[in-house]
């Protein structure tokens, strides 16, 4: 199996390519040749140590794909071997950089003939994250008021199309570059965080989701009117504590499972969401993927386009 991995050599590691053994469908599991595979913040952040996930080395990146079932494990009846299919690894699995993956098949979901890999690849973990985040950790509702920040993301903008479709009003901030693209998602009002600090002019907000962290994350509660609620996806395993007393911070739990992955296919089956654009790379390009990831100015999703 060809993946792109870290290795130690006695010093920082190394993003490398090359060959590991192939996966085996244990039982409850399927063996998935993958087709196309999602780069995600969370990956640049496990290489640089930033997180508790690396334990031994080599080290395979990656946390959700699309591909072809190749082999299926005792007790599987609901997945079979050819069916194409796309998932978000469980948490604490990784291993999507690769031509080949074991996964737990109840946490795979089939792929629509009309969505491509490379689409459900892009929408797997971003949409499971908004989804989690927006219908079941903020529970927005129809007439509400939302501030997303950085909007132009995958995430994000995931969760404009999703908010729009609960009937809210959505403030999101972005460069000016991505102003049009986020008009043509359904965004209401969209601010030029280069230019404009949005605590002076967005007020009363049912709920905040906060995708950038940092500082932004902080100065998010400045906008929400007593009783808001706010998520954060950026801050850590924790949300950051408000500075008020009358608002709500959340760290929205983003559980595997089939049935939210059945909610992206609705969602974007009946048109409420699209898939976001992707910039594609060869596995082989993982550095340069990681690069244009670390520097969160791009649009969309970046892709591996395995096979």
């Amino acid at each position: 199996m060809k993946a792109a991995f870290i290795e130690r050599h006695g010093g920082p590691e190394v993003l490398k390519f090359g060959e590991m053994l192939d996966p085996v469908a244990a039982s409850g599991e399927v063996v998935v040749d993958i087709v196309a595979a999602s780069v995600n913040g969370a990956d640049w952040k496990v290489r640089e140590g930033k997180s508790g996930q690396l334990s031994k080395f080599p080290y395979i990146l990656g946390r959700d794909f699309s591909g072809v079932v190749s082999a299926v494990g005792e007790g599987v009846r609901d997945i079979g071997i050819g069916d194409e299919v796309f998932a978000v690894c469980d948490v604490g699995q990784e291993g999507a950089y690769a031509e080949k993956i074991a996964i737990k098949a109840a946490i795979v979901a089939k792929k629509p003939d009309r969505l491509s890999h490379v689409d459900a690849a892009a929408l797997a973990l971003a949409g499971l994250t908004a989804i989690c985040a927006i219908e079941d950790t903020l529970k927005l509702q129809a007439g509400e008021t939302i501030l997303i920040q950085g909007g132009a993301g995958g995430v994000a903008s995931f969760a404009i199309q999703l908010a729009k479709h609960l009937g809210a009003r959505v403030i999101t901030t972005a460069s000016v570059s991505n102003h049009d693209y986020l008009r043509k998602i359904g965004a209401d009002e969209i601010i030029d965080y280069n230019a404009v600090d949005f605590t002076k002019i967005v007020r009363d907000c049912d709920a905040v989701f906060d995708t950038v962290g940092g500082d932004v994350a902080q100065r998010s509660f400045t906008v929400l009117k007593p009783g808001g609620r706010a998520a954060f996806i950026a801050s850590g395993a924790q949300a950051p504590k408000p500075d008020r007393s009358d608002v709500i911070a959340l760290r929205p739990s983003v559980g595997r499972d089939r049935p939210h992955l059945e909610r992206i296919v609705a969602l974007v089956a009946s048109g409420a969401v699209r898939p976001p654009e992707a910039t594609r790379y060869r596995l082989s390009e993982a550095v340069a993927a990681h690069r244009v990831s670390e520097s969160r100015h791009f649009r969309g999703k970046l892709v591996f386009l395995v096979r």
